[in-house]
């Protein structure tokens, strides 16, 4: 919980999708992200996780690269064109230079080989949480620096000169 602008308690729940064909990699990362506090959604294909991306803004989505209707890669593209400022990251049990140039072509924000260790998975979606904020964060401030130091909104606020 933090305070907003207005001086009110607001809850930071991260909403995490999870996409993989195999039922028990969605039920473990998901049993790992919940018990940090996230709200997690789970999808066997890609047809599933482009309508609930669709419906339920997430931050950030783990994204099998083999799936049965699309590859990963694949989805990454459709999905950032759905909700460009969430972290995506793959997830491959079949690594290859290949894969990795694929998933840095279509943005992915992080790359995790399965079998994966929890604490690193946890660690690199908080920090790639974190960039992401930052790096929205740092714009919103340019934005306002921006507005202060153009002269036509100056103009329409002779009070501020």
């Amino acid at each position: 919980m933090i305070l907003n602008a207005k001086g009110r308690l607001i809850n930071l729940i991260i909403n995490a999708l999870i996409v993989d064909d195999d039922k028990e990699i969605r039920k473990i990362l998901g049993l790992i992200l919940e018990n940090e506090g996230y709200s997690v959604e789970t999808a066997e294909n890609g047809k599933k996780a482009i309508l609930l991306c669709e419906k339920v803004p997430f931050d950030v989505a783990l994204v099998d690269i083999e799936l049965p209707d699309i590859k990963g890669t694949e989805l990454l593209h459709k999905l950032k064109k759905i909700q460009p400022k969430m972290v995506k990251i793959i997830i491959t049990g079949h690594p290859s230079i290949e894969n990795a140039a694929r998933s840095v072509n279509e943005k992915a924000d992080g790359y995790i080989l399965k079998p994966f260790n929890a604490e690193q998975l946890l660690e690199m979606v908080k920090k790639l949480i974190e960039e992401k904020k930052n790096e929205y964060l740092q714009m919103f401030s340019e934005v306002e620096r921006a507005k202060q130091n153009t002269p036509i909104f100056k103009y329409q606020h002779p009070e501020n000169w």
